[in-house]
């Protein structure tokens, strides 16, 4: 396989993945306003802190309101993290890998993102907003059911697992920082098992997790269950054992499943403690940059192995 169809159908996972990431962790934060106690201050410049784009949202926006949110992840075309430009980005990749994809995948990817540039600027409105994210998040389960059941386990398949994995891995630390920052605003009683419920269900891990801790949601379980579940396709420790995996079937694989490794090693020294929260904030920066060094890892490998 050329390394750079590798790299497109890589990065075309990844962004869609991203994608519908964003869009569950939009609606989430839509979701616990409605479910908070009365008084309770949910801080939608939150979401910007765990982006780690705090620069980058005060060069383009002069409020922290909902809005100004909103816009910059969701449609901003300036934001190259934006939902909106990974769907562009995500749409060109697989524009440029037609021809080794199933062609509805294409076709879901394109009106994904027909759908999000014809509804960008109306983002401020909340029930088109949520609509637009269902809908996003629809799609992207849908484009990932068709190509588990439609495409051939072959190098195609594996690079498109790996960049999902690796994006999903990353985006549960953000979740899990994400629950973090709000609990640490927010000192009413109460409040604690209502954030994490709506994060496990925002990630589809609601009935995992009772079914696999069978105790009241709890931020230690939770935390837990979401960095180190070996069975649980979202947890941290799940998607690095499945990258170190897919790895093997590739040549030189080595330094990646080295770096894949170096993720579940880290995950084993952590202990999560309950209501530690700046504890977590700095584990979760630390597994973050593990997981970016897995992305150069593959990079490195079998996507600029030809150019050096």
């Amino acid at each position: 396989m050329l390394s750079r169809v590798a790299n497109r159908v890589y990065w075309l996972a990844r962004y869609m993945e991203r994608a519908e990431d964003m869009a569950k962790l939009a609606n989430v934060y839509a979701n616990l306003m409605l479910d908070m106690p009365k008084g309770t201050d949910i801080v939608w410049y939150n979401m910007i802190t765990i982006m780690d784009a705090e620069e980058s949202f005060a060069e383009l926006y002069e409020d922290r309101s909902e809005n100004s949110v909103m816009s910059y992840l969701i449609s901003d075309e300036r934001n190259p993290f934006s939902l909106y430009c990974s769907l562009a980005f995500a749409r060109e990749n697989a524009r440029t890998a037609r021809d080794i994809l199933p062609t509805e995948a294409w076709e879901v990817v394109n009106e994904l993102y027909l759908l999000a540039k014809k509804e960008k600027d109306y983002v401020s409105t909340r029930s088109r907003r949520y609509q637009l994210l269902t809908q996003i998040i629809r799609g992207g389960q849908r484009l990932e059911g068709m190509l588990t059941s439609g495409l051939s386990r072959n190098h195609t398949y594996t690079f498109l697992q790996m960049g999902r994995l690796l994006e999903r891995a990353d985006t549960t630390t953000r979740i899990l920082d994400a629950g973090s920052l709000i609990l640490s605003g927010n000192k009413l009683k109460g409040t604690e098992g209502i954030v994490w419920m709506n994060l496990l269900k925002a990630m589809n891990a609601y009935q995992m997790y009772r079914q696999a801790v069978r105790r009241q949601v709890a931020s230690k379980d939770v935390i837990d269950f979401l960095l180190k579940d070996a069975m649980f396709p979202r947890a941290v420790a799940y998607c690095a054992e499945s990258i170190s995996i897919l790895a093997n079937r590739l040549p030189n694989c080595a330094p990646v499943a080295e770096k894949a490794q170096a993720v579940i090693t880290l995950l084993n020294s952590f202990t999560a403690k309950q209501g530690d929260i700046a504890h977590l904030h700095d584990f979760m920066d630390k597994v973050q940059i593990a997981l970016y060094d897995i992305d150069n890892a593959i990079s490195d490998t079998w996507f600029n192995a030809a150019i050096n």
